[in-house]
């Protein structure tokens, strides 16, 4: 019967059939959304999944790091309930005071000189910058206001050989007038090029305005370089200063080892060495001749330094194995006088090399791309 009525009326069966199809489309889209959402959902659980496991690492180290310290803290205090040792712990922690005192004035140098290298610098760079802007976009207005007046020039010029061949209209002036409508066609096809150049102009003057000036690369390496003198200078001072009683290697003991490895001796060598840090720390403190001190000794420090190479902002070791002494009578530098057989740089003395102003990684990439390789070694192997 149905049959017999798809037959009688045309058409019926396929509109069946596109109301199927039209009910397929829905399911297809929600299952291509269900895919969607699949993966999202499973992008998503695999980020979860990467940070759970950061997250018990991380719990995993700072659960070693609290343990580690527990253990320090229970060997601190039975070291602190025995008299001898707890004398020793004492000064330990006292002579580590003094050189993290050292290392922070370093850093406290290190700081000031920097910034005052930096403002005076980036001030200078940034004006350079600014100059050689404005010199550009003016060197570009003069182009284009020389293409303005070109332009003005070939306008009357055209103006001028137009009226010429409008007054022109006699028969007998044909060849004249082909002469001059030949000038007028050469002086159109000479505006195009101008106003191209216009364009381009005035793109170049946008672009200019607009582009970022250059970012600063930071202090100069000659900068660096007077820095890093006045630190090393400091440091000499400062270890001169502290080698009364042998104060500076103590403390250098104590500023790079553990409390378990070092060990001051018996109850009255470690109060014997307390009451001598007292001492030189407060002649440390009311030196106030200590600026020009530290002056004479860093232009000491110029005349003998010497550098690997012109990109190099820290001075070979090798010219740093002596200390001049200052002399007795005056904050200059005793050349008389024996020189203390220290090296403060190779020794590290107050973590003065992470203080140190190093070179930019662009020059020292340089310097690294410049030195000669023999013939088939490559960069990796070099």
């Amino acid at each position: 019967m149905a049959a017999g009525i798809k037959n009688i009326i045309p058409g019926l069966h396929k509109a069946d059939a596109a109301g199927k199809s039209d009910a397929a489309v829905p399911q297809q889209t929600k299952l291509v959304e269900l895919f969607e959402n699949r993966n999202l959902i499973k992008r998503e659980l695999d980020q979860v999944s990467a940070e759970r496991d950061a997250l018990r690492q991380e719990l995993d180290t700072l659960r070693s790091q609290h343990l580690e310290s527990q253990r320090q803290l229970n060997n601190l205090e039975q070291m602190l309930a025995d008299a001898e040792r707890g004398q020793s712990a004492i000064v330990y922690y006292r002579l580590r005071a003094v050189w993290e005192t050292c290392r922070q004035q370093l850093r406290l140098l290190a700081d000031d000189l920097g910034s005052r290298f930096e403002k005076a610098e980036r001030g200078g760079f940034e004006q350079d910058l600014g100059r050689d802007r404005s010199r550009r976009l003016d060197e570009l207005a003069q182009q284009f206001d020389k293409l303005e007046r070109e332009r003005r020039n070939l306008r009357n010029q055209l103006a001028e050989v137009q009226q010429q061949l409008a007054n022109l209209r006699r028969f007998w002036r044909k060849r004249k007038r082909e002469t001059l409508q030949f000038q007028i066609d050469k002086l159109t096809r000479q505006f195009k090029p101008i106003e191209t150049r216009k364009l381009e102009l005035l793109g170049a003057m946008e672009v200019l305005r607009n582009q970022k000036l250059q970012t600063w690369p930071g202090i100069s390496a000659a900068s660096k370089r007077t820095v890093n003198l006045w630190l090393l200078a400091l440091a000499q001072y400062l270890y001169l200063h502290l080698t009364e009683y042998n104060i500076a290697e103590m403390a250098h003991s104590a500023g790079t080892k553990t409390i378990a490895d070092v060990h001051f001796g018996l109850l009255n060598d470690c109060l014997a060495i307390g009451n001598h840090i007292y001492e030189v720390v407060v002649k440390l403190r009311t030196d106030k001749s200590r600026p020009e001190k530290l002056r004479f000794r860093t232009e000491h420090l110029r005349s003998v330094a010497s550098y690997a190479s012109d990109q190099d902002t820290v001075p070979e070791e090798s010219c740093l194995d002596y200390i001049s002494q200052t002399s007795r009578l005056a904050p200059t530098i005793d050349a008389e006088a024996e020189a203390v057989a220290m090296n403060v740089l190779r020794r590290n003395y107050w973590d003065i090399r992470g203080i140190l102003l190093m070179p930019a990684p662009t020059a020292i990439a340089a310097v690294a791309a410049a030195v000669p390789r023999e013939p088939g070694t490559t960069g990796a192997a070099a």
